[in-house]
Order: structure tokens, then sequence, then C-alpha cells
């Protein structure tokens, strides 16, 4: 899924956790329109910053009787100094997926143009959208201000994590927990919503999330762990050849990559 990076901390931790059926990068970046910052799958596509990494991602719910069911997805994450992004996931709906092959690809050429590749099928779907810049800041992680701090209402509190290393890599956490009412918080009762939230402000994107959430009760956990910050291979960010490449407006497939000029990007 696609989001703006300067929507709400808390929209942006919720629906990190829950992994979207989103699309996947694009290639070419020729006349890129301005458009505004956005992530898939929590990697904000930025420019001048390129990594790779993995990401683990934990879902735990909980039935009325206290029986838990486990989901984990796991992830490559590469972005390139382009601020192109590529995610490779592979999920099962197990605790234990298989890594031999990623279930779909996705890539975003942060140009507005995106791509979901599934090797199983060897195909394809392209998918362009506008994502207009409603704000000049543009950053994803930034040092938050305690004597202007987010509002959380009488019934939440927020709470600064503070700073700590990931591979190397500087990250700074923040916290927004949500009670049953005013009372409650008062009283000391656990919350119901909890939202944590580590970020990198030298690389700008996503670095850890924790989510508590009722009705029905369930624990979003994301992991990040081997940061690697090098240049991803170019050809990472391509279609490979011989995928059938499909628009999302299209039923038809349109001729492989194979027989395109490029032999791997995407029609423009």
């Amino acid at each position: 899924m696609e989001f703006p990076a300067n929507a709400s901390r808390s929209a942006l931790m919720l629906v990190a956790g829950f992994l979207g059926t989103a699309c996947a990068p694009g290639l070419a970046r020729a006349q890129c329109p301005d458009t505004a910052t956005v992530s898939f799958e929590g990697v904000v596509a930025a420019s001048g910053k390129p990594f790779q990494a993995k990401k683990v991602t934990t879902i735990v719910t909980y039935e009325n009787d206290g029986t838990k069911h486990v989901k984990i997805n796991k992830s490559n994450l590469f972005r390139d100094s382009k601020g192109r992004l590529r995610v490779e996931r592979f999920y099962d709906g197990t605790e234990y997926p298989s890594e031999t092959e990623p279930a779909d690809i996705l890539v975003y050429d942060n140009c507005g143009t995106s791509v979901i590749l599934t090797p199983s099928r060897q195909t394809a779907k392209i998918t362009k959208k506008s994502f207009p810049v409603n704000e000049s800041d543009r950053r994803y992680c930034e040092d938050i201000d305690l004597k202007n701090p987010p509002n959380t209402g009488p019934a939440g509190k927020f709470e600064d994590l503070g700073h700590k290393l990931i591979d190397g890599v500087e990250v700074r956490g923040e916290r927004m927990s949500y009670y049953i009412s005013a009372k409650a918080k008062l009283a000391g009762a656990p919350p119901v919503r909890v939202y944590e939230n580590w970020c990198s402000i030298s690389l700008d994107t996503s670095m850890g999330v924790y989510i508590l959430g009722d009705n029905p009760k369930r624990e979003i956990t994301i992991v990040i762990s081997d940061i690697r910050q090098i240049e991803p291979d170019s050809a990472l960010f391509e279609i490979p050849e011989g995928y059938k490449i499909t628009r999302a407006d299209q039923i038809a497939p349109t001729p492989s990559a194979k027989s395109s000029p490029s032999g791997t990007s995407a029609p423009q």
C-alpha cells in the first residue's frame, strides 16, 4: 500500500503492520513530476540514502478464549540512491513462511510508477498513481519537539523513547498509548491500544514498529535487521526478461519485457 510520508505517525504505524496488497515499484524516471514522498511496506522512497535490510513482521491474534494465532511475514528491503524501492515478500499465512522464492516483489520508481512482480507466474502488473505534494517538508523521521508533543487526548499518553543503535544506525522511538477512558488511565489500567515506532533520521525511514490493538486483540511487531548502507544492484529495480506485463487498467497482457526495446524497463 502507498502512503504519503507526512501522514500522521499513528496512521503510518498502524498501516505498517497490516501488510497491504500493495503495488510494487516501477522503473524509468524520465521527466518525473513533483510528487509527495511515499512509503511501501514502511520503507520511505527517499533519494540519496541507499540501504538494504531484512524485515520480519509477526502478527499475533487472540480469540476470546485466549487462543492465539501467529502469522509471520518476512521481507528483503532495498532502496537505491535514486529513492527507488524493492520489497521481496515471503508469506503463506504460517509461522514459518518459505524463503525459497518470494510470494511477490514490490518495486517503486520514486516517480509514481509501481510494479508488482509475481515470480511463480512470471507476471508484472504496472500501476501509475499521482501523489500530490501537500507540504514542503517531506521528511518522515525527525526528533520530537518535547515542548509540543503530539496530542493524544485525555485518554491517551505520548512517550519519547529516546535513541538507540540498530546495526550501527541510530534510531529514535516514540510510543502513543490509549486507554478505555481517562479514568482508567489515571487508575493505572493497561492501555487498549499502543502504537510504537522507531525510525532512523539519517536514513529517513521506519526501523521497527509495535502495535497493540483491540476488537479483536492483536499484536503486531516489525523488526528490521541486517541493515547495510550500500548501493543495491540497479537490476533489482527492473522487470526481469520473459515476464508478462499488464497495466492496472488492462486485462490482456502486453508483450513481455523480453521483447521490449530495453529488454527490462517497464513501458511508460
